[in-house]
């Protein structure tokens, strides 16, 4: 997670800050449970909430159980 951070973090100073992103990462054990998650935001609230509702209308039109967009 400490590298996926510190690239998010490189592109935001190479954009001085113009971006807008949000993710949710989750690590799962043997048995298929969460053993860990992390959700990170950064930008406008707008944004983020446009992202957000992009994000449900693909999850809605997609029919297969895994997403790799």
């Amino acid at each position: 997670m400490k590298k996926i951070l510190n690239e998010i973090e490189k592109w935001v100073k190479k954009n001085k800050g113009k971006v807008c992103f949000i993710g949710s990462f989750c690590a799962f054990d043997k048995k298929g449970e969460v053993k860990d998650d992390r959700i990170i935001g950064y930008g406008d609230k707008e944004c983020i909430k446009l992202s957000l509702k992009e994000i449900d209308t693909f999850l809605k039109k997609d029919k297969e159980d895994f997403i790799n967009w």
